[in-house]
C-alpha cells in the first residue's frame, strides 16, 4: 500500500533533515576539509598558486578535544594575528619550554627534538632525482680504487681499496623532495644554502667475499658517522658509531646483538638504510631495524656547516645499486629577531616544513602606525590616531599594509577592519613578535590529503 503524498514528503524532510544533522556533526565536532593556499608546508602539503595545485587536506577535529596537541602534529589553526586567515603548520614548539633552531636543528630545554620514524619517513627529501631503474651514480659520485661505475650499480672487486664518493656535499636546495612534474619553482626566501648531515642513505647490497664489509659513511663538520655490516663464516654482525671531530673514540657506538641479524648469504641482495638524523644513528636490514643509538653527548652542528658528504664501500668483492639519499629539513633562523623563544603556557609554536620559503612562528609580527591627527579616518568616518595589523611585507596579493594605487596603502587590524593612509600621514611605526599560537585557536589536526587524486596524485596519510 503506498504512503499518502504528504507522509512520503515528511519522511523525505525528516530524511534530509537528519542528513544535515549529521554533516553539522561531522563538520563541528568530528571532521572538516581544508584547501591549502601557500606553499609553507611543501613539499608534506602542496598549495602554489602559480601551477594551481592545492592540496585539500582532512582535520581530525575530535583528537584535539580529547588531548593536548602533540609535537611534530601537522595542525590547522585559526590565526592569532588575522582572525580572517585559517593556517595549517607543524607543532614544533610546547608550552612552557625554551624553543632553539641551532645548527639547522630544533632544540628544547636544552635537548635535541627529535622526530618519530613516521614524521621522519614524511619530512626527509630525496637530494637526487630517482628514475626507473635508480639514481646514475656516475653523475652524482666519484669512484676510487677498484670500483667500477655503470648507471645506477657500482662494483667493487675483491681487492678494492677504493669508495664511491659523493662528489659534493649535500645542501639544503630548495627543491629537494620535489617531482618535477609538478612543474613548481624555487620561492627561497633565504639567499644562503647550508650543507645538511642530517642524512639517510639506503641502498641494495651484494656481498660475493667468503668474508664482506659493506661501510657507509656520513662526514661533517662535526665528525663521522660510520654505518658497518659485515658477514663472514661464523655469522654476521651490525654497528654504528659517531666519532667527533678531533676525537679518537666513538661519542655514541651500539652493535646488533648477534640475536636479531641472522647471517647474510652471499652473492644474495638484501637492502640497507643507514640514518644519521636528529643526533641518532638507526640502521635497517630489510625493513627490520637492527641497530638505533641516540648521541646525547653531541652538541649542536654549526649554524653554517660547510660539509655533508656520503662514502660507501665494500670490503670482499660486492656491488651497491639504486642508492637513495635522503635529507632532513635545515630549520634556517630568523635574519632578524631571536632564535630562541620562551613559549608561555596556554600557547605553541609552529613553523613549516618549507622553512626558506614559510612565513612563521619565526616571524610573525604585529605593526602599529601612528598617525598625524585628522589625516586618517575609518570606515564609519570616525578619526583614527594609531592602527595595528599582521606586519606582512612584500608585493603578494595578501601583503598587510598593502600598497593601492596612487600612493594609498591598505592595512587591515585583526578583525579585518581596514584603513587607508599615505606614507606623509605616518608619524611613527613599530613592531611587536607575536610567534605563539593559543591553544583555543587550535581547530584540528591535518591527517590526510584528499585532492587531488589525478595530475598528481596526492592522496596519502599526513604525518
Amino acid at each position: 500500500m503506498k504512503k499518502p503524498l504528504d507522509l512520503a514528503i515528511a519522511d523525505q524532510v525528516e530524511a534530509l533533515a537528519i542528513a544535515v544533522a549529521m554533516a553539522l556533526v561531522l563538520k563541528f565536532f568530528l571532521v572538516e576539509a581544508y584547501e591549502i593556499p601557500s606553499g609553507s608546508m611543501q613539499p608534506t602539503i602542496l598549495g602554489d598558486p602559480q601551477t594551481g595545485i592545492h592540496d585539500r587536506v582532512l582535520a581530525d577535529k575530535l583528537t584535539t578535544m580529547l588531548r593536548p596537541p602533540r609535537r611534530w602534529e601537522v595542525m590547522i589553526f585559526r590565526f592569532p594575528n588575522d582572525e580572517r586567515a585559517l593556517y595549517v603548520k607543524r607543532l614544533v614548539g610546547l608550552p612552557g619550554e625554551k624553543l632553539e633552531i641551532l645548527g639547522g636543528d630544533l632544540w628544547a630545554d636544552g635537548r635535541i627534538a627529535r622526530k618519530p620514524d613516521p614524521v621522519l619517513d614524511s619530512v626527509l627529501k630525496d637530494v637526487f632525482r630517482r628514475r626507473d631503474g635508480g639514481l646514475d651514480l656516475v653523475s652524482a659520485f666519484d669512484a676510487g680504487p677498484g670500483v667500477t661505475l655503470s648507471g645506477p650499480r657500482a662494483d667493487f672487486a675483491p681487492g678494492a681499496t677504493g669508495e664511491l664518493v659523493l662528489r659534493n656535499s649535500v645542501r639544503d636546495d630548495f627543491l629537494h623532495g620535489y617531482d618535477p612534474e609538478w612543474g613548481m619553482s624555487a620561492h627561497d626566501g633565504d639567499p644562503n644554502t647550508y650543507a645538511v648531515a642530517d642524512l639517510e642513505v639506503s641502498c641494495d647490497v651484494v656481498l660475493t667475499g667468503q668474508v664482506g664489509q659493506l661501510r657507509i659513511v656520513v662526514d661533517s663538520d662535526e665528525g663521522t658517522a660510520e654505518f658497518e655490516v659485515a658477514s663472514g663464516t661464523s655469522g654476521s654482525d651490525a654497528r654504528a658509531r659517531f666519532v667527533a671531530a678531533g676525537q679518537d673514540g666513538p661519542v655514541a657506538t651500539g652493535a646488533s646483538t648477534g640475536l636479531t641479524l641472522e647471517q647474510l648469504p652471499r652473492n644474495e641482495p638484501f637492502h640497507v638504510v643507514a640514518r644519521h638524523v636528529d643526533h641518532e644513528l638507526v640502521l635497517f636490514l630489510d625493513g627490520d631495524e637492527i641497530v638505533r643509538i641516540p648521541d646525547d653527548v653531541s652538541g649542536p652542528r654549526s649554524d653554517k656547516p660547510r660539509t655533508a658528504k656520503v662514502r660507501i664501500a665494500i670490503e670482499g668483492g660486492g656491488s651497491v645499486s639504486d642508492v637513495r639519499i635522503r635529507r632532513d629539513i635545515f630549520y634556517t633562523q630568523p635574519r632578524t629577531g631571536p632564535s630562541s623563544w620562551d613559549i608561555p603556557d596556554g600557547h605553541y609554536m609552529a613553523l613549516g616544513d618549507n622553512t626558506q620559503g614559510s612565513l612563521d612562528g619565526r616571524g610573525w609580527a604585529l605593526k602599529t602606525a601612528v598617525f598625524r591627527p585628522g589625516t586618517v579616518r575609518a570606515g564609519d568616518g570616525s578619526p583614527v590616531t594609531s592602527w595595528t595589523g599582521f606586519d606582512f611585507p612584500g608585493m603578494q596579493s595578501d601583503a598587510n599594509p598593502k600598497r593601492l594605487p596612487g600612493g594609498l596603502f591598505r592595512f587591515a587590524d585583526i578583525h579585518g577592519d581596514t584603513v587607508l593612509y599615505r606614507e606623509a600621514d605616518i608619524v611613527s611605526e613599530t613592531r611587536q613578535l607575536v610567534p605563539f599560537i593559543p591553544e583555543d585557536d587550535i581547530l584540528g589536526k591535518a591527517v590526510a590529503v584528499f585532492w587531488p587524486v589525478f595530475r598528481p596524485f596526492r592522496w596519502k596519510l599526513i604525518r
